[in-house]
C-alpha cells in the first residue's frame, strides 16, 4: 500500500456533477493541483485536461472502469481501463466499480474473476474496487473484502461511487478494516462532507478518500491544524 506523505495526498479531488462547463472543470483542476492533491477526477471525457496541468506536479490522474453502476460487461471494463491509460503516466489509478448485480445475486466466482481479470491489467498502477456498501450487507461487504484480500492486483476496497442509496457509514469502514487487517487500503467515497467526517473515517480504519468536497476539506485543515503536515490523530 502507499504510504501517505501529508493530509491533501489523502484524497482524490473529484468532480463528476453531469452539468458541470468546461470553465468549471479547469478551474476545479486548477484548485485541485494547488491543494496538491494525490489524483484528480472529472468528467471521464475532459480528463485530457488533467493531464496537461498535472504535468510536472506530484498530482496524478484517476478514471473509473465501469463506474458508477457496475454493471458493465467485463469486456466493456476492460475497454475502458486501456482507454484510460493509453492517456500516459499521469495516469496512475482506476477506480473499478464490482458487479453489484453479481454480488447480491451471490455469483461470487463471476466477482472474483473479473476482478482477477481487471486488476490484472494495471500492474504498476493503482488498482481500487467499488464494492458499494449502501447496497450491501454486512455478510456481503465481508464476503466482497475476503475474496479481494486474495487478489494480488488489487490496492484499496473503495466504499461507494457517490450515487448509491445512502452515504457511507462508519460501520461500513470498520467491517472492512475487519477483514482486510491493512492487508488492502480503504477508499471512502459517498458522504465525505468536512473535516470531522474524515477525522471519524481515518480512526475507523479509512485511509484515502473520494470527495466533490476535497478542495473544502483540505481548507478546512488548514485552519484548525495550522503547521500540521497530517492530522494529529
Amino acid at each position: 500500500m502507499e504510504k501517505i506523505t501529508g493530509f491533501s495526498k489523502r484524497f482524490d479531488s473529484t468532480l463528476l456533477k453531469a452539468n458541470a462547463t468546461y470553465e468549471e472543470v479547469d478551474r476545479f483542476i486548477d484548485e485541485s493541483v494547488a491543494c496538491d492533491f494525490r489524483a484528480v477526477v472529472v468528467p471521464w471525457y475532459l480528463m485530457d485536461r488533467v493531464i496537461a496541468k498535472v504535468s510536472g506536479t506530484t498530482v496524478a490522474a484517476a478514471c473509473g472502469s465501469g463506474f458508477p453502476l457496475g454493471y458493465d460487461t467485463t469486456d466493456v471494463k476492460e475497454y475502458m481501463i486501456k482507454k484510460s491509460l493509453e492517456l500516459g503516466p499521469s495516469m496512475t489509478d482506476i477506480d473499478i466499480t464490482a458487479n453489484i448485480s453479481a454480488i447480491k445475486s451471490g455469483d461470487w466466482g463471476y466477482f472474483r474473476r473479473e476482478i482477477e481479470h481487471l486488476s490484472s491489467l494495471l500492474r504498476n498502477k493503482t488498482c481500487k474496487v467499488i464494492i458499494e456498501v449502501s447496497y450491501l450487507t454486512t455478510a456481503e461487504i465481508e464476503k466482497a473484502c475476503s475474496i479481494l484480500v486474495e487478489i494480488p492486483g488489487v490496492d484499496y476496497v473503495k466504499t461507494g461511487t457517490g450515487y448509491g442509496s445512502r452515504a457511507t457509514a462508519i460501520e461500513d469502514v470498520e467491517t472492512i478494516h475487519r477483514i482486510v487487517r491493512g492487508l488492502l487500503g480503504i477508499k471512502v467515497s459517498g458522504g465525505v462532507k468536512n473535516l470531522s467526517h474524515v477525522e471519524n473515517f481515518i480512526r475507523a480504519g479509512a485511509d484515502i478518500f473520494g470527495s466533490s468536497n476535497a478542495i473544502g476539506i483540505y481548507r478546512e485543515f488548514l485552519e484548525k491544524y495550522p503547521g500540521y503536515n497530517d492530522l494529529p490523530l
